[in-house]
């Protein structure tokens, strides 16, 4: 992920999407242990970590979002609650 990190530091916006089947070992991928970090982890540390040595007044807004889709609903894992509502954008 670390060339998804760097397209976010320059404005864009950057997904990691994980796939499979029940069982197939998507969240240890994402989430890993405390031994082993997961991709979701290892990305934000670098996210801070460049944040940190690039940053000239420390002062910087980071937004992010941990999704689940399961069975076609979509639950917000960071503020969980009643299944989010899919829209579709016109474009």
């Amino acid at each position: 992920t670390s060339e998804l990190v760097e397209a976010v530091l320059q404005g864009k916006n950057g997904t990691v999407f994980c796939y499979g089947a029940t069982g197939a070992g998507k969240t240890y991928t994402m989430l890993g242990t405390m031994e082993s970090p997961g991709v979701m982890v290892l990305a934000i540390k670098d996210l801070f970590s460049k944040i940190r040595t690039r940053s000239c007044d420390g002062n910087h807004v980071v937004h992010l979002s941990y999704l689940e889709i399961y069975n076609e609903t979509v639950r917000d894992l960071i503020s969980p609650g009643r299944p989010l509502v899919l829209r579709e954008d016109k474009q």
